[in-house]
């Protein structure tokens, strides 16, 4: 299968590498080797797990430029970033997995007419053919030509020693042209188990390769009307888009669909799952308004992943008011600096000073937005440009923000506790209960059926979320009562003592006779039977109810 590369490099210079002994890298002007291509291999020994580039530049045998290659590598990250001058300007790839784990690594650069190979310790994780990946304008005239030396860029940061090495047995050109480009993904989603869930809308499914290349497919089933139904959509690829890096979902019509895991095959292995449960969801939703994008690895240079690691959001949409993370991750912290990065290097909030300008009309960049404050290059904290220059940002920490929101919660649950004296935050003295499914239910049972305290409704600490007062108006989202603002089987609450498990049920008593005359049922706003027996709805905290019994 095909990929695609990125590198950057000046070469000059001369020296011999006629033999398959380890050298010592010289980097820069007057470091340049020779070494055939045409007959043999460059293999490359990066040690330990180091964070930088591995920068190397090939030539022709008149001196000129036949190539030149970046690799961005972090640690233990298997995610390496590339780019290939003259013909990409940046792309990624991923390691296997003990690949990436490994502390010593053996790369390995093959040449054949009009494709490169690139190994890791035995490894294929990287084929350019340049025909088909290849986007600069002038790309023939560096990438068509076998290189015959090479040479370590000034900016090489990682390589320890090269040697020549042997092209690998059984390797040619026509391999290239004869591979067979086909692949076959088969994309299986598992709707949620309610009625509401299914769709009669057609399903599109975009696979994202490694190259960049995307194709779009149609996916029309009879089971996506079915509740809690296994939908699989084989796609048989046509286009070379390289190895599987993303799946984009969309639907083609208003009516929506809620799943809550989808598999990702190609060619009968399992490259990605996605689930509901990692984004502290019941269930996902994909509506007429957005595309959904899941990556493997890191997303494209416009989009961040959102906190669940899964979905891939486009910059411009961080802290816009909309919940489009399905954890709804993007709509959190946009105010306040993360404790693991009070330098704001990854802010992508909408704070922005009365004097800022807009990025647009100084500097570009894919998170630099409207005149919202930004760290693009590494200052101490975020800034923007205003008519006279840089001025730096005044940004609170979260950690500050959620004190001060606890204090502000502790205080009004004291309050609260003075208002409520006989019905209390789910005390015993609480006759709390509910009818049917509990939608309807506004008592003030605030704990868990395993004891935990909920999370207010109103907070995003520890669980972020996206069932708020505001986006659930006739929901009842008081304090952090248990409610049912989605049609679940009954009240529930997001965990407020941690995130594991992030929500559970609340176990109130279904409503049967209440004896409404009870000064202790008074509080509870939903009950049954009267003194003729009969299952009338009586609210009990209405004075004229109190007799009933």
């Amino acid at each position: 299968m095909k990929v695609t590369l990125a590198l950057a490099a000046i070469l000059v210079a001369y020296v011999a590498a006629d033999s398959h002994d380890w050298q010592e890298v010289s980097r820069g002007f007057g470091a340049r080797f020779a070494l055939d291509f045409e007959e043999n291999s460059m293999e490359v020994l990066v040690q330990g797990q180091p964070s930088g580039l591995l920068a190397t530049s090939w030539y022709t045998k008149d001196f000129n430029p036949a190539g030149a290659m970046f690799f961005l590598m972090r640690g233990a990250s298997p995610t390496i970033v590339y780019r290939a001058n003259w013909c990409l300007e940046q792309d990624q790839f991923t390691l296997p997995s003990e690949v990436a784990s490994a502390q010593t690594r053996r790369w390995k650069f093959t040449f054949y007419s009009g494709s490169l190979h690139v190994m890791c310790n035995g490894e294929e994780v990287l084929h350019l053919v340049f025909e088909e990946v290849c986007t600069g304008e002038d790309w023939r005239e560096y990438w068509t030509t076998i290189p015959s030396y090479a040479q370590f860029d000034a900016m090489d940061q990682v390589s320890d020693k090269y040697r020549q090495a042997d092209k690998p047995a059984g390797a040619t050109d026509s391999e290239d042209e004869t591979e067979d480009e086909t692949n076959q993904y088969r994309v299986i989603y598992t709707l949620l188990d309610d009625e509401d869930a299914p769709s009669t809308s057609p399903q599109y499914i975009t696979i994202k390769g490694t190259n960049g290349q995307t194709e779009e497919y149609e996916c029309n089933s009879e089971n996506f009307r079915q509740p809690g139904a296994e939908v699989t959509c084989m796609i048989d690829s046509s286009v070379k888009i390289g190895n599987y890096r993303c799946l984009m979902l969309r639907t083609g019509g208003s009516d929506g669909l809620d799943f809550v895991r989808l598999d990702i095959y190609m060619n009968n292995e399992l490259v990605q799952t996605v689930r509901a449960s990692t984004a502290g969801r019941k269930y996902l939703t994909l509506d007429d308004r957005k595309t959904l994008e899941f990556c493997v690895g890191d997303c494209d240079d416009d989009a961040a992943k959102c906190s669940d690691g899964q979905q891939c959001l486009e910059y411009i949409l961080w802290c816009n008011g909309e919940y489009d993370c399905q954890d709804w991750s993007d709509e959190k912290n946009c105010s306040c600096l993360e404790d693991d990065d009070l330098n704001g290097e990854y802010y992508k909030g909408n704070v922005s000073g009365s004097e800022c300008v807009n990025w647009e009309s100084r500097r570009s960049g894919p998170n630099l937005i409207e005149n919202y404050c930004r760290n693009p290059d590494g200052s101490d904290s975020p800034w923007c440009y205003t008519s006279t220059g840089k001025a730096n940002c005044e940004i609170p920490e979260c950690s500050e923000v959620r004190e001060d929101e606890e204090d502000n919660g502790d205080q009004e649950d004291e309050d609260d506790g003075e208002d409520h004296q006989e019905g209390g935050n789910g005390s015993d003295k609480t006759a709390n209960c509910v009818r049917s499914n509990g939608e309807d239910y506004r008592g003030t049972v605030s704990r868990t059926s395993s004891g935990l305290q909920c999370q207010r409704w109103d907070s995003m600490s520890p669980n972020v979320h996206g069932t708020t007062p505001t986006r659930n108006p006739e929901s009842g989202l008081e304090e952090n009562y248990c409610r049912n603002p989605d049609g679940s089987e009954g009240p529930w609450c997001w965990n407020g003592e941690g995130t594991s498990p992030q929500w559970e049920f609340c176990d109130i008593p279904e409503c049967d006779e209440v004896d409404c005359s009870n000064e202790e049922n008074r509080y509870h706003h939903e009950c049954t039977g009267d003194d003729s027996g009969d299952d009338t709805e009586i609210d009990c905290a209405a004075e004229e109810n109190w007799d009933h019994y």
